[in-house]
């Protein structure tokens, strides 16, 4: 197995560490079984050893994998808060102020509503139905959401640095006077002929809703439509309806009496007449063929005629105006490296930009698809699908409680975590102003990574004292002191600034555990001490390789050997330690 010591014919082997928060001791035990290839956990607290990882609640959340890496630091990787791959600094600061617990109370609220609706379900099987049609709607909600907030924090990170490309571009090509005063007034004018054009099409599109201004053909067919309604000679008062209601009476107007047969033939010539709502509509009919068509046949056409060769001189210069902005801006380009830069930036951007918008249309485009990705569709179905879990299970009213206090959760939980964060950031800053007084660099915000302002990361030492900072601030806020073991805690700061760091570990915590070589002990080890008023213990530890110092440290007191190392307690050996082993 991989955990044996090289060249060791042990079957067993154990690790403990006991832990202590506040006056409560947890012992955790893992024995290694290195013929079986197993590990078993052992966990003594309070009411004795249980087997298994098993520490009390209060430990838990100081001991996820994310948390640990904070605490458990290795300092040559410092580069790691920076990366949103590595460590999640939001969830170490949730982790640490249990804001998440208000997150988990709203789990709990649904987790609460989800299991009331089971029990009281009267109908099982359409209840499962429509509960699996929910999960796997909030499921496909999510994972929209998820993806459309990513796509629109690219879009306004890409518009941003568009919008600074764009000053950039202007701020060069502006540089020669003449030549920006001329590019101005070719803008001004393509956006007069823009304005014009947008104004003629309107008015040619709503000409163009009458068919006798597309082609006389239609004037003279509507025309002639006019003539037939007149021909007809359409009855003022004898309508369809009047023969219906003489139909009904026992005597014609005439005095006559009306039998069956009578009665039949008015129904049925009474069909040959126009009801009085057809012989509106037939009247209105004429009079605006009358209007629109008028005298000429040829007028509305001629009108249209002029109206789109208007629009295409308007276009025409409009594009003249645009070709003479581009020859200017080429121009300048041409002439100016520092234009052409920004010009060929500016058209990457663009690109980008559309890329973002034709994906981030589809979560909003309206698609009523099955597969739909539109959130507000997405969103409507899983409300009408609670709804359907809701009125079966006769929960409507607590559906309702649910969402009001699901809602109020969320409100603190994110008005608690940005208030939290942004304090930490803050503090960070001013902790990263003492460490690094000369140097430009601080945090911008808190995300799954820190993130600096105007740079995706310093250099090494800059990232180590950045991260110094961050978990300082963040350790001093809490209420725990937490121990904190730094693997190569200055190998890569210079020396100018690791006399800044030593100073900085006793206010960081009051428990450190630091790894270092005998390479990093200048500046910083010195600086430490004195800084911990003496309050700091010396261990050596190393492989039996090298045999004088194996002499030496048999002679020095306070050491014990094991098997392949030597372990010396003492300030005087270890300063003495020059192999570049840990130490």
């Amino acid at each position: 197995m991989k955990y044996r010591k090289l060249e060791s014919d042990q079957s067993h082997g154990a690790f403990e560490v006991r832990l202590m928060l506040g006056s409560e001791r947890v012992t955790i035990i893992m024995n290694f079984d290195f013929e079986t290839s197993r590990v078993r956990y052992k966990t003594t607290r309070g009411e004795g050893q249980v087997d298994g990882f098993e520490p009390p609640y209060e430990f838990r959340r100081f001991m996820s994998e994310t948390f640990v890496e904070a605490f458990v630091f290795d300092g040559e990787l410092a580069e790691r808060l920076l990366d949103e791959k590595h460590l999640r600094a939001e969830e170490l600061v949730e982790d640490l102020f249990q804001v998440g617990t208000l997150k988990k109370l709203e789990d709990k609220v649904t987790e609460y509503w989800e299991k009331l609706t089971k029990k009281s379900a009267t109908e099982e099987i359409a209840l499962t139905r429509r509960q699996n049609k929910l999960e796997k709607l909030k499921e496909r909600l999510a994972k929209c959401e998820s993806e459309k907030e990513r796509l629109e924090r690219d879009r306004d990170e890409t518009s941003g640095r568009l919008q600074k490309q764009h000053a950039t571009y202007e701020q060069e090509i502006s540089k020669e006077n003449s030549r920006a005063q001329e590019l101005e007034a070719h803008k001004e004018e393509v956006a007069s002929l823009k304005s014009r054009v947008r104004e003629e099409s309107l008015d040619i599109l709503d000409v163009m809703r009458a068919p006798n201004a597309l082609s006389p053909i239609f004037a003279k067919r509507l025309h002639e439509l006019k003539i037939g309604l007149d021909r007809v000679k359409l009855p003022e008062s004898a309508a369809r309806e009047f023969f219906t209601e003489l139909a009904q009476e026992e005597f014609c107007v005439c005095g006559r009496p009306i039998d069956d047969h009578v009665r039949d033939v008015i129904h049925s010539r009474a069909e040959q007449y126009l009801g009085s709502d057809d012989v509106i509509l037939l009247n209105s009919m004429k009079t605006a063929i009358q209007d629109a068509v008028g005298e000429s046949h040829e007028t509305a056409e001629e009108q249209l005629r002029d109206k789109l060769h208007s629009l295409g001189e308007a276009m025409h210069d409009e594009r003249d105006a645009r070709n003479e902005v581009a020859l200017l801006q080429r121009a300048a380009e041409q002439a100016d490296p520092a234009v052409r830069e920004a010009s060929e930036e500016i058209k990457k951007l663009e690109a980008e930009l559309a890329g973002i918008a034709r994906n981030l249309d589809k979560y909003t485009n309206g698609d009523t698809a099955e597969n739909t990705r539109d959130v507000n569709i997405l969103a409507e179905r899983v409300k009408a699908a609670e709804d359907d879990v809701a009125e079966i299970t006769k929960t409507i009213i607590l559906k309702r409680k649910r969402d009001v206090l699901r809602r109020i959760l969320r409100e603190a939980y994110q008005t608690a975590r940005r208030g939290i964060l942004d304090e930490v950031c803050d503090a960070a800053n001013q902790r990263i102003t003492e460490l690094l007084p000369h140097n430009n660099i601080r945090i911008m915000r808190i995300e799954k990574c820190l993130v600096l302002d105007g740079k995706e990361g310093g250099s090494v030492g800059e990232n180590l004292s950045v991260a110094y900072a961050f978990l300082a601030s963040l350790f001093n806020r809490s209420e725990h002191q937490l121990p904190f073991i730094v693997d190569s805690p200055a190998n890569s700061i210079d020396l100018a600034n690791r006399s800044r760091i030593g100073p900085l570990i006793p206010q960081l915590t009051r428990q450190f555990i630091a790894f270092t070589i005998s390479s990093e002990r200048d500046q910083f080890v010195p600086n430490l001490q004195q800084a911990c008023g003496g309050k700091v213990q010396f261990i050596t530890l190393f492989r039996k390789a090298d045999e004088q110092l194996i002499e030496d440290a048999r002679t020095t007191p306070n050491h014990t050997e094991t098997l392949d190392g030597i372990v010396v307690r003492g300030e005087s050996f270890f300063n003495k330690f020059q192999v570049e082993e840990a130490a």
